[in-house]
């Protein structure tokens, strides 16, 4: 089984997660960023500054083809560019998106008193499966892993 099928196994799709309806797997949401947009006055920032507030939904977009990083993520809110991921951070969180991986991203910081890079923060969310304890005890302490059968694409049955 290559990466990209196992990730679709344990729900880990284009779309998301989206989880069998058993319980032994769960989902626990983490934090994985947060920091401060880059570019904001080079973008759409100062048409919207009075709209955007902390815990707004922005969106993350890849730019692959960007010509100056090939990492490159967008910070945008509606149809309107804020910035970019900073570049030096970007690595991890592009792979992600490349793989599949849904984040969710919102603003942690508006703060138009500081200067002016550091104006607006977002932070990332990132959804990690997580084995319930059910399953490790009754499976996995009594089989090998590749012995079990496939509960995550065919249901789980005893």
């Amino acid at each position: 089984m290559n990466r990209s099928d196992f990730l679709k196994s344990l729900g880990l799709g284009v779309a998301g997660i989206v989880l069998p309806q058993n319980s032994f797997i769960s989902v626990k949401t983490i934090k994985i960023y947060d920091n401060y947009i880059k570019g904001l006055s080079h973008y759409h920032f100062h048409n919207l500054k009075y709209e955007l507030n902390k815990g707004n939904e922005v969106q993350l977009k890849r730019e692959p083809e960007n010509i100056y990083d090939s990492f490159a993520i967008q910070v945008n809110y509606s149809e309107y560019r804020l910035g970019y991921i900073s570049a030096f951070e970007n690595i991890v969180l592009a792979n992600m998106m490349d793989y599949g991986v849904h984040l969710k991203a919102y603003i942690s910081q508006k703060d138009l008193s500081r200067k002016h890079s550091e104006w607006l923060a977002v932070e990332v969310y990132a959804g990690l499966v997580i084995p319930s304890q059910k399953l490790i005890d009754t499976v996995l302490l009594k089989q090998r892993a590749s012995d079990v059968h496939d509960i995550y694409r065919k249901g789980f049955k005893f």
